[in-house]
């Protein structure tokens, strides 16, 4: 075997390793609730009650389902969770299950539509429109595979005059809410509608369920393995050349 061929193979080797070491690190769940017990004080949940989830009970993938009670928003409500102490990271996820309840309006000039907005520490992650009338309304969300539960069922909170209905997503299987960066040791994260105006909740409203936060830090190269890689590249070296 020739010298530059061995040690590229060496080289490559090394590389490898050193990129293998690089690779994320399991997540640290940081926070999270099923909203079945008293409301955690990191909330700030303003006008929010913790509600019977009715007919959402059930809906969502095994272990990660609708039961209990969910924590339900008015639009014009702003729900706040603030997090403090994070461990060392370099991205945060964030997985919940979202209920889109009665007349939310879409995407339009009149009614003006409602947005589900989500921001982390002033930063936009999410901000969409929901639509629940059939079929003179659009929306601008389009769930990737696997993120639609229900749409358009009637799932117990019936609007007025029976002209909307409900819908149900696992937001958490959204590619955009995973390991998006951050480093903070705190977070503090704003769920919201806008676009309608304060709305009670008898009229439109939404609810999240099986709400997690999870933080990721990407794991540092040990340096004896360094060492090792190193000293076997150097003793593949010193052999190529007593061969040559």
């Amino acid at each position: 075997m020739r010298l530059k061929t061995l040690t590229l193979i060496a080289a490559l080797g090394f590389s490898g390793a050193l990129a293998t070491n690089h690779a994320f690190a399991a997540p640290i769940p940081v926070f999270e609730t099923d909203f079945d017990g008293a409301l955690p004080t990191e909330f700030t949940p303003g006008t929010a009650l913790l509600t019977g989830v009715q007919g959402y009970a059930g809906l969502g993938p095994a272990g990660n389902q609708f039961g209990g009670n969910f924590l339900r928003s008015a639009t014009g409500n702003t729900v706040n969770l603030h997090l403090d102490n994070l461990p060392a990271h370099d991205t945060i996820t964030l997985e919940f299950l979202f209920a889109a309840i009665d007349s939310l309006d879409g995407t339009g000039t009149f009614p003006a539509g409602d947005y589900f907005r989500i921001v982390f520490d002033g930063t936009i992650l999410f901000s969409e429109s929901f639509a629940n009338a059939l079929p003179s309304q659009i929306q601008s969300y389009v769930p990737p595979p696997g993120v639609e539960l229900a749409r358009h069922v009637d799932l117990g909170f019936q609007g007025p005059g029976g002209y909307y209905t409900d819908s149900a997503y696992n937001l958490g299987a959204d590619p955009r809410f995973l390991n998006f960066a951050h480093t903070g040791s705190s977070v503090n994260i704003d769920f919201f509608i806008f676009g309608e105006g304060n709305q009670s909740l008898d009229d439109e409203s939404w609810a999240m369920d099986n709400l997690r936060v999870s933080v990721t830090t990407s794991a540092v190269p040990a340096p004896a393995a360094a060492w090792l890689f190193g000293s076997g590249l150097l003793g593949l070296v010193g052999v190529a050349r007593r061969e040559v």
